[in-house]
């Protein structure tokens, strides 16, 4: 029978990945057995998060890129603030 366990962990220094103390119990891991592992990086998902925005969803990097350009003008110039 094959079991799962989900869990975060950290990447050691000398290139080993900590796995929490009850995720071994639950598994009942042995010292020297083999794991199966799939790693999955959490990082933000700019294309999903515009997509959630009407204007933003179909802008590619360089139109994101030419309105950073626009907003760090502004701030030179003292006018970083949009009002309405």
């Amino acid at each position: 029978m094959r079991k799962k366990a989900v869990f975060e962990s950290k990447y050691l220094e000398n290139g080993h990945l900590s796995i929490p103390r009850k995720i071994v119990d639950s598994l009942s891991l042995k010292g020297g057995e083999k794991v199966r592992v799939a790693l999955e990086m959490e990082r933000f998902d700019k294309k999903g998060f515009l997509g959630l925005f009407g204007i933003w969803k179909d802008k590619d990097e360089a139109d994101l890129e030419l309105y950073r350009e626009i907003v760090k003008e502004r701030e030179i110039f003292g006018r970083g603030e949009f009002r309405l």
